[in-house]
């Protein structure tokens, strides 16, 4: 397990900087991207030698997949390489499936290896340490105004290493969660690592003003609360939250252009174009950007801006790149995950529940947020997978610890 350990923490704590790897994508660049060409090869390297590592010893102990991940990995994973043999440029769709094949690796590493000795608190420490310094960098990045093009860029907002403040947001989001669940679930030193971690984390997400990701916050603690059974706090956090969302419907966004107030529904009428046009498997992932010049609706984003890279709906983007199979095997394989992840929590510990409904939590926020934001495959094969083998593991061993943590 010396190397299998490290392998997991490294891997866990580095895919949620995905966003970096934009420098090696087909699509344009555009804002504000802080990682060279090398400097993302580098990153995609050591996740790639990671993946591998876990691979191998999966393979040497002729690992068994459970029925849960092999129902929801196939059913991600099948329907974008179908989508991606079907649409308009295989070869950027199958680029991603590779990728999907990395994360699907750990995937399967972390389910299977999690609850071996020193596992799961090493790869926690790692996660939330590295989680602490990303989040106490946008927080001084946001404070210093720097860098100045990345803070104009983003009206104000902060974005700390991220192309965008909504990026950075969803990266927040989960780790908010993760190191709330983790900090009522340990003791010691990590309980005070996840504490530290959860509240600058929370400082940052409220810095960077994403409207879809508060709300996402705000609909995961509201699930938290109620799955712990502090239902008053949940019925609570559930009116603030009605009002809330009304007062961001009808008071503009601080922070944000005013010019872009309508600009969603833009960019959601492009990507229902595309749904429309490619119905059954769409046009395969990372190819949106081709075809939007031909959907563009009046006033649209101009080809090679933001707007025009993805639909900015999570689901609307799986419609238009995958079809509804890839609507279809996104249900699924949340069904299944549903599924295992309450028959695992329901025989655990309490303190074993706290942890894992605090994942959970993370994958409601991620899925709110989605709304509103992110790219369906890339988050599928980004967050998605990494993070439902953290909830399928956390749901049926806790949170193992060391004796200095717990």
């Amino acid at each position: 397990m010396k190397a299998v350990t490290p392998a997991l923490a490294a891997f866990f704590s580095l895919v949620g900087f995905y966003t970096s790897l934009a420098a090696l994508s087909p699509t344009p660049p555009v804002g504000y991207v802080f990682a060279s060409r090398p400097v993302a090869a580098l990153l995609m390297a050591v996740l790639a030698g990671a993946a591998g590592l876990l691979g191998w010893r999966l393979l040497r102990e002729r690992a068994r997949i459970t029925e849960t991940s092999r129902a929801l990995l196939g059913a991600w994973i099948g329907s974008a390489a179908l989508s991606s043999a079907l649409g308009l440029d295989p070869a950027s769709g199958f680029a991603v499936v590779a990728i999907m094949l990395l994360t699907g690796v750990f995937h399967v590493a972390l389910v299977r290896f999690y609850g071996s000795p020193g596992v799961a608190a090493t790869l926690v420490w790692a996660y939330l340490s590295t989680g602490l310094v990303a989040s106490l960098a946008g927080v001084a990045m946001f404070a210093a105004r720097r860098p100045a093009e990345l803070f104009a860029l983003n009206n104000g907002r902060a974005a700390g290493v991220f192309v965008t403040a909504n990026q950075f947001a969803a990266y927040l989001i989960a780790l908010v969660f993760v190191a709330l669940g983790t900090a009522l679930a340990s003791g010691g030193r990590l309980r005070l690592l996840a504490a530290a971690t959860s509240a600058v984390a929370a400082l940052a997400l409220g810095l960077t003003v994403s409207l879809a990701a508060l709300l996402g916050s705000a609909v995961a603690g509201t699930f938290y609360c109620a799955a712990l059974g502090a239902r008053r706090t949940a019925a609570t956090l559930g009116v603030v939250l009605i009002f809330g969302a009304a007062g961001a419907a009808l008071v503009p966004a601080l922070r944000h252009n005013p010019a872009d107030s309508l600009d969603r529904l833009r960019i959601w009428q492009a990507g229902l174009r595309v749904a429309e046009l490619f119905p059954l498997t769409g046009v395969g992932p990372m190819t949106y950007y081709r075809v939007y010049p031909d959907v563009r609706p009046p006033n649209g984003d101009l080809p090679g801006t933001f707007g025009a890279l993805h639909p900015h709906d999570a689901y609307l983007s799986l419609a238009g790149e995958t079809g509804l199979v890839g609507l279809t095997a996104a249900a699924y394989g949340w069904l299944r995950f549903g599924r295992a992840f309450g028959a695992g929590v329901r025989a655990g510990t309490a303190r074993g529940r706290r942890f894992a409904f605090g994942v959970a939590a993370a994958l409601v926020a991620v899925a709110v947020q989605g709304l509103f934001d992110t790219v369906g495959v890339v988050e599928m094969a980004f967050v998605w997978i990494p993070f439902t083998a953290l909830g399928l593991a956390a749901a049926k061993s806790g949170l193992p610890v060391g004796p200095g943590a717990a």
